[in-house]
């Protein structure tokens, strides 16, 4: 039995992204005063959450991935849809499971986490602007845990940043998808900003956060963060001037999400280097 079908749909490198937002939190709160133990745990729980939270998703989206995205592990036929529902359980149960370790709070954080990545799945999806807001919100409280796992002196200051940071991104980003996936939403009734207010104002929406992103991207360097930050960033937001000066069509729409993974991952490690305890 091959793993690549089972690696795909957990979508791995967006779990191993989870997880380094995760470790990305729990650096900027700690401000590197590293607990080896809780930093790993509170990455381990947010990569099996976020991988519970997309397989069920494609549990879910079966019908909507027959038009939009055949190939993937279960429309193709791969993967059966009860062997999807049982991987999703196991990683999400193992993840909450895994969070008692680091105490109360963190166990609420991680079992509400669950709760709102099976309620987008079975219903929120389809309500548009809710299930938008639903994914920006898990995706931020990816690094909010990391920071909850320190649970120390100003951590909640220092994670709110990159956590605010990532919910308005993660929010252009799916408006962005929604229209990449235009045709498939419309057929299912999924009522994405794309579907409900046409491509256009989707792709206005979208870059008018982006814009907000870019002109802000600085603040961070004079709220505490170091000059690598600083220097990283600036660099990173041609990445958003380039998805902003791209033009409004479904194609591009493709196109901007490739460039906005990037984006993220460059931005995670910005934040990393940014909060290392050195002033230059």
């Amino acid at each position: 039995m091959s793993i690549k079908p089972y690696l795909q749909l957990v979508r791995i490198h967006n779990v191993i992204g989870s997880a380094l937002s995760a470790l990305m939190g729990y650096l900027v709160a700690s401000e590197w005063h590293i607990i080896p133990v809780r930093m790993i745990i509170s990455s381990l729980v947010v990569a099996l959450i976020a991988a519970g939270g997309y397989v069920i998703n494609d549990v879910y989206d079966v019908e909507i991935d027959r038009i939009n995205k055949p190939y993937r592990p279960i429309p193709s036929g791969i993967v059966s849809l009860q062997t999807a529902k049982n991987l999703a359980y196991a990683t999400s149960i193992t993840g909450i499971l895994l969070s008692l370790i680091l105490g109360i709070f963190p166990a609420l954080v991680a079992l509400i986490t669950v709760i709102l990545l099976f309620e987008y799945a079975v219903s929120l999806k389809k309500s548009g602007l809710i299930g938008n807001l639903i994914v920006a919100l898990t995706s931020a409280l990816s690094a909010f845990y990391g920071g909850l796992a320190y649970f120390t002196g100003n951590w909640l200051y220092f994670v709110s940043i990159p956590t605010l940071y990532i919910f308005f991104f993660t929010l252009s980003r799916e408006f962005i998808k929604g229209i990449e996936d235009y045709e498939g939403d419309k057929a299912n009734n999924v009522r994405t900003l794309a579907v409900r207010l046409g491509m256009s104002k989707a792709w206005k929406v979208s870059k008018a956060i982006l814009v907000g992103l870019v002109i802000t991207s600085p603040l961070p360097y004079w709220l505490g963060f170091n000059i690598i930050y600083l220097i990283l960033i600036l660099i990173l937001d041609f990445l958003l001037i380039y998805v902003i000066l791209l033009k409004e069509t479904i194609e591009n729409s493709s196109k901007a999400r490739g460039v906005l993974k990037v984006y993220a991952i460059g931005t995670m490690i910005a934040f990393i280097l940014g909060s290392l305890p050195v002033r230059l």
